[in-house]
């Protein structure tokens, strides 16, 4: 058999040595020479690349040449965002873009123990904040234009807030956290930043993460009930309705209160100081300047620059900022300090305003703009006149609803009121 198969055996191996031959020729060699061909023509051109790519890394003025590019590109394009406003600090800055993304917002509200911060450049030297001098409330009146609402009361930073909260029935402890401030919790609550203020004896607008407020159920305040006090005594202390009192409460029998119980006194405000309770009186019974005080002199505007307002009172001591429940800025000063026109116009109003605002002038602008200067204690125009930039239009006063003498400063942009410190120099 082994003789018989070594002649077939030959001859398959001839065949299949020539069918190999074959393929090797026509698939396996031609895939081949491809192969090594790409190849070769790969690293002609990699090895060049990976060089240059080395020699960028490795030679420091190359490296250094190019991180100096990306950062002057970086100051660059900073310095030309729009200017950033109080009300969104650090959002027009490429970093905060960087880091945050376009819907994040910040919200800054605290206090320190050392010197109070430099004041920005809009607010000029000596800008503060929580001094006692504000717009304590506006109640009745009309804001003498139509579209706008009558102010409420204590300021909150400007900000989007969401609606109140549902109706509560029991007074309730809020500990702070990062980021709130008075007014974003007073709108959590359904309640006015004054309630919050009172109800914790805050002297001012600076809380901290951590700190416990008591949050009454109702805009008021909260009073421990000390001897001698009864529901009528209350109300007639913190202006209060004693039937509201009772309700509040869930009062059956007067007699039935122990010394020390914490009561809810709705719509009550603390009383003023002795000094300041005609400020808050009818018209006849408001406080008159000093006598003697004359007209200041003009300013001389003629070396400032007319692309802004100018800045309505000799200091720069901010008392009040605009927020959600306050129309305007309030500026600290004295009887003698003057009010100043913030542009040329034309007295629109001037006089008495039942609204809260006292003696009032607003001025309409021919650029659209209309300016109101609140709180005066004497005026020096009348509706009608015309005034230019820098004329002293009044003296500043706390008459009508006030702490103390500051201006209540208002601006409207096209009938619509607007945060004053942007226009302001």
């Amino acid at each position: 058999m082994k003789r018989g198969l070594e002649p077939v055996c030959a001859i398959l191996a001839r065949a299949a040595c020539f069918v190999g031959r074959l393929l090797a020729r026509a698939l396996i060699l031609p895939i081949y020479r491809l192969a090594v061909t790409l190849k070769i023509r790969f690293l002609r051109v990699a090895l060049p690349t990976q060089s240059a790519a080395i020699m960028f890394i490795t030679n420091r003025y190359l490296f250094h040449a190019a991180f100096g590019f990306v950062m002057l590109a970086t100051v660059v394009m900073n310095f030309q965002v729009r200017q950033a406003h109080a009300q969104d600090v650090g959002k027009s800055s490429l970093l905060y873009a960087l880091a945050t993304g376009s819907d994040a917002s910040i919200i800054e509200e605290s206090a320190t123990t050392g010197p109070v911060p430099a004041p920005p450049a809009y607010a000029g030297n000596g800008t503060l904040v929580a001094a006692s001098h504000i717009d304590f409330d506006y109640s009745g009146g009309t804001a003498d234009i139509a579209s706008i609402t009558v102010p409420g009361t204590i300021a909150a930073l400007p900000m989007d807030l969401e609606g109140p909260a549902a109706q509560r029935t029991q007074t309730e402890t809020y500990v702070v956290q990062d980021g709130d401030t008075i007014g974003t919790i007073a709108r959590k609550f359904g309640v006015n930043a004054g309630t919050i203020l009172w109800s914790n004896n805050l002297t001012g607008q600076y809380i901290h993460p951590g700190d416990a407020l008591r949050i009454p159920p109702v805009s008021g305040l909260l009073v421990t009930l000390k001897k001698g006090d009864t529901i009528s005594k209350l109300a007639n202390t913190y202006g209060a309705d004693p039937e509201e009192i009772r309700t509040a409460n869930r009062i059956a029998d007067e007699t039935s209160l122990a010394l020390g119980t914490e009561l809810v006194i709705p719509g009550g405000q603390p009383p003023l100081p002795a000094q300041t309770l005609a400020a808050v009186a009818t018209r006849a019974e408001q406080p008159a300047a000093p006598s003697g005080i004359k007209k200041p002199a003009d300013v001389d505007t003629s070396s400032l620059p007319v692309t802004k307002l100018l800045w309505p009172t000799p200091g720069h001591v901010i008392t009040q900022y605009y927020g959600w429940n306050h129309t305007g800025v309030d500026i600290d000063g004295d009887y003698t300090s003057p009010l100043f026109a913030a542009y040329d116009g034309v007295v629109t109003k001037a006089g008495w305003n039942s609204g809260g605002y006292g003696n009032m002038i607003l001025i309409q602008h021919p650029n659209g703009m209309m300016t109101r200067y609140g709180h005066a204690s004497k005026l020096f125009v009348k509706a009608g006149d015309t005034v230019k930039r820098g004329q002293v239009i009044a003296m500043m006063g706390t008459t009508g609803r006030s702490t103390g003498t500051h201006l209540h400063f208002e601006v409207y942009v096209n009938g619509v009121r607007t945060n004053p410190l942007p226009y302001i120099r």
